[in-house]
């Protein structure tokens, strides 16, 4: 027998999922719109071939790539907000999670030119936690930090305890948010990136909210943006099982500017 409060969360979580999913689908348009372009491109290239049609082609190719890791990305963060209305936790211990995620980031961070600090991590304690959507909250909050350091810079883990509670701040010494940028973060599909989804952080949070956590931003333009994330230690929690909260913002539509270049190099060859 569903309890009335399961019943309720369950209602506006399916309510929340039914929003996303009429701005997904509008989202998916931009960049499966843009594959179709490529393909015409590509067989126009194919059958009329000139000097620098090899260049072209492997432009197009590119941007294929890239239209298809869009599109990849809108698919497994709705995918990940799906999951969080039957979300099973188990005891973990967050220390060790972060420790191996920060192995796996190490060589892809040491490319980019950026150093990884780790304060404290290791006594951060046990949580209840569900290792894949955790794994994706950590990949998104860390992809914005490198955005956010085009030239290399500083990423820093930083772990502590307090009371019944873990803290971990994930900080960037990257180009940082603007003020008025900060009130629109969790905004679903809302991005001032060129090829952002406008999902990442939404998802954090809402990841974040189904393990009983929260999320805080503060950001200085020029010196970095540090997010806390705080989870309840196993020692502070009755029960394990899930207790997803409501949606928080409905979604605006993902700027999209790959489309709009493709368009204009179709306009050129054209007119050439």
């Amino acid at each position: 027998m569903i309890e009335p409060s399961e019943s309720q969360r369950l209602d506006e979580h399916l309510i929340m999922l039914g929003r996303l999913a009429s701005s997904l689908s509008h989202e998916i348009r931009n960049p499966l719109a843009a594959l179709f372009l490529l393909v015409d491109m590509l067989e126009e290239e194919l059958g009329y071939p000139r000097a620098d049609s090899h260049a072209q082609m492997v432009q197009s190719l590119a941007d294929v790539k890239e239209a298809l890791s869009c599109m990849n990305e809108l698919v497994q963060d709705y995918l990940s907000l799906a999951r969080l209305a039957d979300l099973r936790r188990e005891p973990a211990d967050l220390g060790t999670v972060v420790e191996l995620f920060a192995l796996e980031i190490h060589q892809q961070l040491a490319d980019r030119g950026i150093t990884l600090h780790m304060e404290g991590v290791a006594a951060l304690g046990r949580v209840a936690l569900h290792h894949n959507a955790f794994h994706r909250l950590l990949g998104n909050l860390v992809q914005n930090a490198i955005d956010a350091m085009p030239q290399g810079g500083t990423l820093t883990l930083h772990g502590w305890r307090e009371g019944t509670q873990a803290h971990l701040e994930v900080q960037d010494s990257g180009s940082g948010i603007p003020e008025d940028q900060l009130s629109q973060l969790f905004v679903p599909f809302h991005t001032t990136k060129p090829d952002g989804t406008g999902l990442g952080l939404y998802v954090v949070q809402e990841v974040l909210a189904a393990h009983g956590g929260a999320i805080a931003v503060t950001s200085t333009c020029g010196r970095g943006t540090t997010c806390t994330l705080t989870l309840p230690l196993m020692a502070a929690e009755a029960t394990v099982s899930n207790g997803y909260g409501a949606e928080r913002e409905r979604s605006h539509p993902l700027k999209n500017q790959l489309l709009h270049n493709l368009l204009g190099r179709r306009l050129k060859r054209l007119q050439s």
